[in-house]
């Protein structure tokens, strides 16, 4: 009822009525205008302003203080999290290849021949390794490479085990048929005949681990890792790839990226030390991806090279 009657009033309005309602708002709006007026001209008033404008101006830092700190935080969570996954399990020796504190006493380094059925666990018999060294009981690695093994692989066939970056297939053998084997990318570590973990040969916790991980090689972190590959007779391996506007993702991040793989490898018969190096990096969210991957062959262990054990 009170709406109808309002509506009602609203309907019959006179045009002389409509004009005093007009007249009214105007009257009102410009008494409003002239208050106003008079407070912005009133110290008091304009003080008043600028303490609000300045608690505004302080809120809207505090926010941006706060998503900065928020923001770093989440980052030192990554990098936490990075660190505590690629050192998880793990020990590192000193250059001079000696493990502080070991714990383990005396055990073997070996790696499977590619022979024999593997057991419940998925590993072959202890008699179907072949031993390569021991970490002594006071934690000092002594590689003994034997002078001659059984090879079970083409140099075209092998030489290139993961399917990430780089094919056999691709790459300009010399000799392509001679046979090898190789070490693997890491050691098992064998206390009696119980495989209590794996050793790796590099100078970065990450970068031994991704490189020796079909599901990381695809990261960055510099550094290089090192294994064996035993051959019977010469070969040079050549390749340069390119891979090129790339787009990679990260989480929610992404980026285009350019990769470059070489291959220079001057395999003589013998072991030989291969060195597997990236160089430099894309930075993708909290996560790296390479710019430069090289294998080569070289003579020696490098000086800044450590052994990173990993235990079961």
């Amino acid at each position: 009822m009170i709406v109808f009657c309002i509506g009602f009033v609203g309907i019959s309005q006179t045009p002389e009525q409509h004009k005093e309602i007009e007249e009214m708002q105007r009257q009102a709006e410009e008494a409003q205008k002239k208050a106003m007026e008079m407070m912005s001209n009133n110290p008091q008033f304009q003080e008043a302003m600028k303490m609000m404008e300045a608690a505004e101006e302080q809120q809207k830092q505090e926010e941006m203080r706060g998503q900065v700190e928020a923001e770093k935080r989440q980052k030192d969570t990554a990098k936490d999290h990075l660190k505590d996954f690629y050192w998880r399990n793990k020990v590192a020796s000193n250059t001079q290849g000696v493990f502080d504190n070991w714990q383990w006493g005396s055990v073997e380094i070996a790696y499977y021949d590619g022979t024999g059925t593997p057991g419940p666990d998925g590993r072959a018999p202890y008699d179907h390794y072949v031993m390569v060294g021991k970490i002594t009981q006071s934690g000092t690695v002594q590689m003994n490479l034997p002078h001659e093994v059984a090879t079970n692989r083409t140099i075209k066939t092998g030489l290139f085990p993961q399917m990430h970056e780089v094919l056999n297939d691709e790459v300009d053998f010399t000799n392509p048929d001679a046979q090898m084997t190789w070490s693997g990318y890491r050691f098992d570590v064998f206390q009696g005949q119980e495989v209590i973990g794996n050793l790796k040969i590099g100078n970065s916790e990450r970068t031994t681990h991704n490189l020796s991980s079909p599901s990381h090689m695809k990261y960055g972190d510099e550094g290089y890792l090192l294994y064996w590959a035993y051959t019977d007779d010469s070969c040079h391996a050549t390749l340069e790839k390119k891979d090129i506007d790339r787009t990679v993702y990260e989480g929610e991040s992404s980026k285009v990226i350019d990769q470059y793989t070489t291959v220079d490898m001057d395999l003589k018969p013998g072991w030989n030390l291969v060195k597997i190096e990236v160089n430099g990096n894309h930075t993708i969210g909290s996560r790296t991806r390479w710019k430069f991957k090289t294998y080569t062959t070289i003579a020696d262990i490098p000086s800044d090279a450590r052994y990173y054990f990993q235990y079961e």
